[in-house]
């Protein structure tokens, strides 16, 4: 694989309609719908279903995009999730593919406060579920972002 150099710089995201969010949510979108535990939605549905549904879990956390340190609108890729909590829960991150395995993960990872060595919460298994591994402490529950904070079952 030919090594990608970019200079990268973190900053938060925009919220509804914004550009941010528009990028979040397509990216999420897309690449999650090609995912085998993104449920049963008819393909002609899944947008009309996803995009409302992304936007009220984004409503509920935050995320950070990685840009170009000289174009803050040149995106690399993106995390959103939700560390108000003692366990941090990471909707989804994504990284364009010609920039994936470059460390751009790792530090979108670093950008939004969570150490992926650690034990935290992940809601969408995305299709390169490969890369878990490095995650090994994680685990996988979808129901964080099902229903709200106060009515879960037991703590995290």
């Amino acid at each position: 694989m030919e090594s990608v150099s970019v200079k990268l710089a973190f900053r938060p995201a925009g919220g509804r309609d914004s550009a941010d969010r528009d990028f979040i949510i397509a990216t999420w979108s897309s690449s999650f719908k090609k995912s085998h535990s993104a449920g049963l939605i008819h393909a002609d549905d899944w947008a009309a279903v996803m995009r409302p549904q992304l936007e009220r879990i984004l409503d509920r956390g935050r995320a950070v995009i990685a840009c170009d340190k000289t174009d803050p609108n040149y995106f690399y890729g993106w995390i959103a999730g939700d560390t108000s909590e003692s366990t941090p829960v990471i909707f989804y991150a994504y990284v364009k593919e010609p920039y994936r395995r470059t460390g751009i993960g790792r530090d979108l990872f670093a950008a939004f406060g969570v150490d992926p060595t650690k034990y935290f919460v992940y809601v969408c298994k995305p299709v390169s579920i490969v890369l878990l591994g490095k995650v090994r402490l994680a685990r996988f529950n979808p129901n964080e972002v099902r229903y709200p904070k106060e009515n879960r079952r037991r703590p995290l």
